[in-house]
């Protein structure tokens, strides 16, 4: 019986070292996506998803960002920006653009 318990618990303890070793999305990804996922939510009414696509491109000093995001309603934007300090630029993708 005690042997069960502790083969039980070894599992559960496996499991939860399993989660934690992958850590959250959103700190992997950098705080650029909590900014993305409030301003889809705001001004597109977007609860986002997914990001699909994701790169930086150098611009003279700076780092500028695109991709493109789906929702969880299935509609898909294609998001940039400049500078780490500007609002993204978002658009919906349409066929003819994505």
């Amino acid at each position: 019986m005690l042997k069960g318990i502790a083969i039980a618990s070894n599992v559960v303890i496996t499991a939860g070292l399993a989660v934690l070793a992958q850590g959250p999305l959103v700190s992997e990804e950098g705080p650029w996506r909590i900014v993305l996922e409030q301003q889809l939510k705001a001004e597109k009414g977007c609860a986002l998803n997914e990001v699909l696509t994701y790169q930086e491109i150098p611009l003279g000093d700076s780092l500028g960002q695109d991709g493109r995001a789906s929702c969880f309603d299935g509609r898909e934007f294609t998001f940039s920006r400049q500078r780490k300090h500007q609002a993204f630029t978002i658009r919906a993708c349409e066929p003819a653009v994505c």
